[in-house]
């Protein structure tokens, strides 16, 4: 799963495709998780780094705590597909308030596994 900030413009998201190679062409498929919204995205710029593509495109219809479907098709086939969750909380924020208590005085730092330990 991609995370991005519900920030105004240009989006940056970093992938691994099934092959690096940016010839032919290339469109992005965005649809929000819910009430079906979706947006064709044929403006993006594509960069290729050692095993990975970066890809810059815009969207209007990413909305903050939402979670998207996306997939880039290379002439036609499909090329990558991922989720996208928008989110302005930090990656340690997203963790502590997983397991947050009543008023935020005690919570269970994340974990993968319930230990049932607790810090006040």
């Amino acid at each position: 799963m991609l995370i991005l900030q519900p920030t105004a413009g240009e989006k940056l998201i970093t992938i691994i495709p099934r092959s690096t190679d940016l010839s032919g062409v290339i469109s992005l498929n965005i649809r929000r998780d819910g009430d079906g919204a979706e947006e064709d995205i044929t403006n993006l710029t594509l960069t290729e780094i050692v095993n990975y593509v970066e890809v810059r495109f815009e969207s209007t219809i990413l909305k903050e705590d939402s979670t998207y479907y996306i997939e880039i098709t290379k002439d036609g086939a499909l090329w990558y597909r991922d989720k996208i969750y928008v989110t302005s909380q930090t990656s340690l924020e997203r963790e502590t308030n997983k397991h947050k208590i009543g008023n935020g005085t005690i919570y269970k730092p994340f974990s993968e596994s319930d230990d049932n330990t607790y810090i006040i």
